[in-house]
């Protein structure tokens, strides 16, 4: 997987969304709500597979469709599929504001792993087996 943008952890891009839909996902297996319908999984882990060099407007394409069909399940994770759908930049945070929780691993929320990375500010796509 590729590295997160360490200056800002809450940026995320339409590969990033994409590749946490696909850890999520056991492949429509069974209908729990997490990862891809059947409809979508070819294609969301074909994407999910591509590095992010070779996205181009195409893959870019498929990638926002995805983002907009799954945004409850990128939302509850953390992403905010309105600012990566729109290609915004981070949001600044004010200084006041207190840290956000403290990375590391923890269990993880959709149940598809035993543990799923929390950066600080939302779940990734890194998972530990069961």
């Amino acid at each position: 997987m590729r590295r997160y943008r360490s200056t800002c952890p809450t940026y995320a891009t339409v590969p990033d969304a994409v590749r946490y839909l696909a850890s999520a996902c056991d492949g429509a297996r069974s209908r729990d709500g997490h990862g891809f319908g059947a409809e979508h999984v070819v294609v969301g882990h074909w994407l999910a597979t591509r590095p992010d060099h070779v996205w181009d407007q195409a893959h870019l394409s498929l990638g926002r469709g995805l983002i907009a069909v799954y945004r409850r399940q990128l939302e509850a994770a953390g992403f905010d599929p309105k600012a990566i759908l729109r290609n915004l930049p981070p949001r600044r945070r004010p200084r006041r504001q207190d840290p956000s929780p403290v990375a590391g691993w923890a269990i993880d929320p959709t149940g598809r792993a035993e543990y799923r990375w929390w950066n600080g500010a939302r779940w990734t796509c890194h998972v530990t087996p069961r």
